[in-house]
């Protein structure tokens, strides 16, 4: 990673800069539905950065999570938007235990991986084209939106009919902890809850009368786990459970556990979903009721762009590759709709949505400047 350009060299002189804005960023805690004031600081935050860059940036407004954000700059015709999100999965508070930190070469910080480094990526790679005077003719469009982490299901719509409009999508999500990578894969995902319906008795008196739907839940996670790792290009994970009412003397009448389902094909998809409606209960005298749908297609990369990225890496020494991840994004919906999709172009680092996450500081001019051209040569 020796070779440098004007682009390379602007950036790696404007890394401070960077560093500054990430900082202010990220300490606007921003979480999916949370706190909408809070989040909307954020939104405004990069309504105002990026208007100062040119963009004409409209503000579409919403109810629960923080408002999205669309925008616009240049002349001609719309050639490339930059996809992201600013809400990240740590709540209101987080700052607290894990502040925003610079050591070792590395940032920390709530959302700093994914993916606020990314947004902040963005916006660097539209300046450094802009001052150096090398911006395209063409108009590069921005969607922000504040609940991808939730499941953008207040903007997925949206985020589809706004690319339509344009040539491709660049999705700021980050990479992995390698600096060649980009996703150019990624599993698609449906959401169930399993309800289980049984019997209410008194837990001391007439424990013999209850129909326990806490057992049938218990049944149907070793039946899942076994499922799970019997099954590939599939994956099942319980990630809440309820039942009861804690410190009384009762078996509930009911309980639930919510599964998230990830799966590397839509052929797979379409079984796994039909078998998933069609579980049976396993023990006797209970009622299974199966509530859920697939809400993320399977995202497959244009191979065009990933070519293009990669004949662009090898300006900067960069060997490019592409993987395939289990996390969805924003991509997912993009790609799934017809319209040329690169993800995973934002920052590396590791442990995203945990409290020691973290992205590199050195890799942040290569692949910031791998974005810029990409904007710069998309047709």
């Amino acid at each position: 990673m020796m070779k440098k350009d004007e682009i390379l060299t602007y950036l790696m002189e404007h890394q401070d800069d960077y560093l500054s804005m990430l900082r202010d960023f990220v300490e606007l805690e921003s979480p999916s539905h949370e706190d909408k004031a809070a989040s909307d600081k954020c939104s405004r935050f990069l309504e105002k950065a990026f208007e100062g860059l040119g963009f004409k940036v409209e503000r579409i407004h919403q109810d629960q999570c923080g408002d999205h954000l669309y925008g616009e700059i240049g002349e001609g015709e719309k050639s490339a938007i930059i996809v992201g999100h600013y809400d990240t999965v740590f709540p209101i508070g987080t700052l607290k235990s894990m502040p925003f930190k610079v050591s070792d070469g590395k940032a920390y910080g709530p959302g700093v991986l994914d993916m606020k480094g990314g947004i902040i990526m963005a916006y660097f790679a539209i300046k450094a084209l802009l001052e150096l005077g090398i911006f395209p003719k063409k108009k590069i469009g921005i969607f922000f939106n504040g609940d991808e982490e939730s499941g953008s299901f207040n903007s997925s719509e949206r985020i589809i009919e706004k690319s339509k409009e344009y040539r491709s999508v660049l999705v700021m999500e980050p990479g992995v902890n390698d600096i060649n990578s980009i996703k150019m894969a990624r599993y698609g995902r449906g959401t169930y809850n399993v309800i289980a319906h049984g019997k209410a008795a008194h837990s001391g008196s007439n424990s013999h009368l209850a129909v326990s739907p806490l057992l049938e839940l218990a049944r149907q996670l070793l039946f899942i786990e076994r499922w799970s790792m019997e099954t590939e290009g599939v994956t099942f994970t319980p990630t809440y459970i309820s039942g009861g009412i804690p410190g009384t003397c009762m078996v509930p009448e009911s309980a639930c556990f919510t599964m998230d389902v990830r799966f590397l094909t839509e052929e797979l998809a379409d079984d796994i979903h039909k078998k998933i409606m069609n579980m049976k209960a396993i023990g006797n005298g209970i009622g299974l009721e199966i509530q859920g749908k697939i809400d993320k297609p399977v995202m497959i990369g244009d191979e065009k762009l990933f070519r293009l990225a990669a004949d662009i890496g090898h300006l900067y020494e960069l060997d490019i590759k592409g993987i395939t991840i289990g996390g969805g994004s924003d991509g997912n919906f993009t790609a799934a709709a017809g319209i040329p999709t690169l993800d995973g172009l934002g920052t590396t680092g590791e442990f995203l949505h945990n409290s020691g996450e973290y992205i590199h500081l050195e890799h942040i001019p290569y692949r910031t400047s791998l974005v810029a051209r990409l904007i710069k040569e998309i047709s």
